[in-house]
């Protein structure tokens, strides 16, 4: 790992200019400690790092000092190429291509019979709507328009006027990071969730957005151990047949099938009871909450409550 780490600090280094021992352990996700040993063993091996001292400082390489691209790996090739191909899916446009010319020095044909990774962030579908969104969003971001669209959130929907700022992809959906002017504050909205999408006239001035940070997201949902105190067991039933259906929202390492093949039990040791609530709900008729006793109220309070709004009566 640290032979690895030496050579990416060379590229780095050689290719992008003077940076901070910070960025750099930001970068590699080490300390600033380890970063300086790691420069201290480049001086040592030939590398000719220069430490410039004072406000505006920072660390480079003696100007004229090169990488060679041979230094790249198959694999490092392989993996570039698969990054790059991700970006290409939903960005085909001249600059990528040109990119990867430079970048992996393999035909695109041999790495991808190379790789262990083939990466497709577009729809399966050609007339996707959301990519149509990603497409006009992406434009407002460059050209820092004003976006306006109708919001479906859990709390009901309504309008909003953001200040875009980046195109966000976190498994399985894209978002959009953005200021939201109703709560003067910078939010994810979810493509999807979307509607009468609308790229303003209007511009405005860009603000420093906080780092995306989604580390921790969903932490209180599922615990790390199962023997966690705090935690419940969810179990819920559902039929056989409907067993590929749930597959869209929970993994199928959770669904256990009875011996009899006619029934099946979503097993799940959860932190946060009303999360598992708002999951039995949105599956709705296809589960039974056999337990725990909490949460067989909790479910029906929501399954009335969405039966109440959408003027329905709950089925008994």
């Amino acid at each position: 790992m640290k032979a690895e780490r030496l050579v990416g600090l060379m590229c780095v280094l050689a290719d992008g200019g003077r940076t901070t021992i910070g960025q750099l352990a930001e970068r590699f996700e080490v300390s600033k400690r380890t970063i300086a040993r790691d420069l201290e063993t480049l001086n040592r091996a030939g590398v000719p790092v220069v430490t410039f001292p004072g406000a505006g400082g920072g660390v480079d390489v003696a100007e004229g000092y090169r990488v060679r691209r041979s230094l790249l790996t198959d694999g490092d090739a392989q993996n570039l190429h698969a990054a790059l191909s991700a970006l290409r899916s939903v960005q085909d446009d001249g600059e990528l291509a040109a990119l990867a010319a430079k970048l992996v020095p393999l035909s695109a044909a041999a790495a991808f019979e190379g790789s262990e990774l083939v990466i497709d962030l577009s729809s399966w579908f050609a007339d996707d709507v959301e990519h149509g969104k990603f497409e006009r969003l992406r434009e407002a971001v460059r050209t820092r328009r004003c976006v306006r669209f109708d919001y479906v959130s859990r709390t009901g929907r309504g309008p909003r006027v953001v200040e875009p700022c980046k195109l966000v992809y976190k498994h399985p959906s894209w978002y959009l990071y953005a200021l939201c002017r109703e709560h003067d504050a910078f939010r994810l909205f979810k493509l999807k969730r979307m509607a009468s999408l609308e790229v303003l006239d209007e511009t405005f001035e860009p603000r420093t957005p906080p780092p995306l940070d989604f580390a921790g997201f969903g932490a209180d949902i599922l615990p790390a151990t199962d023997d966690d105190p705090a935690a419940y067991d969810v179990v819920l039933v559902y039929q056989a047949s409907d067993e590929f259906a749930l597959t869209d929202k929970i993994d199928a390492q959770f669904l256990h099938r009875a011996p009899d093949d006619t029934e099946g039990e979503v097993r799940l040791r959860v932190l946060d009871l009303a999360w598992a609530a708002r999951l039995a709900a949105y599956l709705g008729d296809r589960v039974r909450v056999a337990s725990p006793p909490q949460l067989v109220a909790e479910a029906e309070r929501l399954r009335r409550e969405q039966s109440a709004e959408s003027g329905k009566a709950p089925a008994e």
